[in-house]
């Protein structure tokens, strides 16, 4: 904000705010009147102060308010399209844009992978235009969010988690977890924005690759996916689902499932959340297996993954009647 004076005899003129106070963070250069380096506020806020325009030989003063306002946020959570309208006279925004988690596998399976996250500060926008935008649904199946073991029907398996995105901004949904069962064969990890975790027994094909793609700009650091973990030697629990971080094994023998990818911790919500965790692999004997946020399988079926944070679905031990882990849906927020 310019503040700054003119004198018709030429004279160095020298500022200063002689009474009320400056916006939080902001000062005041005392040889152009240039006020610079407000911070942000939780709401409106007016700050009322003079400044004083000084020569050696004159002194000038005038009144000014600045309102600085709260940042904007908008989250949209319902999966499918939406539209959002850009304010007149708004060039760029904060958007972080999260996919759908995929679903585990069944039997020992691996978790479901997290959906591809990019959070991407300064996404340029036309003012007065729109951005076209999707969320991604989960990963679980038609008839519902969990599915059961023991089948060659792909109609009643996990599934992909879906894509979501803003403008041109693409999280590719998350990787279905490998499946084994006496009535199909063994399936490895599916690839996605984050790959799904591997089965138990599974000899070949391993975890699913993580497909989301640095977006470009920015220096390529904005977009995040990771591959599933892979089981390790047969007889292993099954693999976690990528996330933030790469999938983690399961280990031989001590009925722990692999533990999910860790998941990216941002405040653009105005609080700190986290978001794309990976899902935990199936564990033997019912035992617990960390889905990397916190959440534990603690039985026989496996474990939705939460809503709007595209977390994987953690898969249930083996056993013949368990029911897999559907995945979280995605979630798209807009911060100016």
């Amino acid at each position: 904000f310019d503040a700054g004076a003119t004198d018709p005899d030429g004279d160095t003129i020298t500022y200063s705010v002689t009474s009320g106070s400056l916006p939080a963070g902001a000062s005041i250069s005392s040889s152009t009147g240039a006020i610079t380096g407000f911070s942000a506020v939780g709401s409106n806020t007016s700050s009322t102060f003079t400044v004083s325009a000084a020569t050696s030989s004159d002194t000038s003063t005038r009144a000014f308010t600045i309102a600085v306002q709260a940042p904007v946020i908008t989250s949209y959570t319902s999966t499918g399209s939406f539209t959002f309208s850009v304010p007149t006279g708004l060039t760029t925004v904060d958007a972080l844009v999260v996919a759908a988690g995929g679903g585990s596998g069944v039997d020992n399976g691996g978790g479901g992978g997290a959906g591809g996250l990019i959070f991407r500060p300064a996404f340029p926008v036309t003012p007065g235009g729109s951005v076209s935008g999707s969320v991604g649904i989960g990963g679980g199946v038609p008839s519902g969010n969990q599915a059961g073991p023991w089948t060659n029907n792909p109609s009643v398996k996990s599934q992909d988690g879906g894509d979501s995105t803003f403008g041109t901004l693409t999280s590719k949904g998350g990787g279905t977890g490998g499946s084994w069962g006496p009535s199909s064969a063994a399936t490895a990890g599916a690839p996605g924005g984050s790959g799904g975790g591997e089965c138990r027994y599974q000899s070949s094909g391993g975890g699913g690759v993580g497909t989301q793609p640095q977006q470009p700009g920015d220096s390529s650091t904005y977009g995040f996916g990771t591959n599933g973990g892979s089981a390790g030697p047969p007889g292993n629990p099954g693999a976690g689902g990528g996330g933030g971080g790469a999938g983690g094994t399961g280990v031989y023998r001590t009925a722990a499932g692999g533990q999910g990818g860790a998941g990216k911790v941002y405040a653009i919500s105005g609080s700190s959340v986290t978001y794309a965790f990976g899902g935990a692999g199936g564990a033997q004997n019912n035992a617990n297996g960390d889905n990397g946020n916190g959440q534990t399988n603690n039985g026989l079926n496996g474990v939705v993954g939460q809503s709007n944070r595209g977390g994987g679905g953690s898969a249930g031990s083996g056993g013949g009647s368990e029911l897999t882990g559907s995945g979280g849906s995605g979630i798209v927020i807009v911060k100016y």
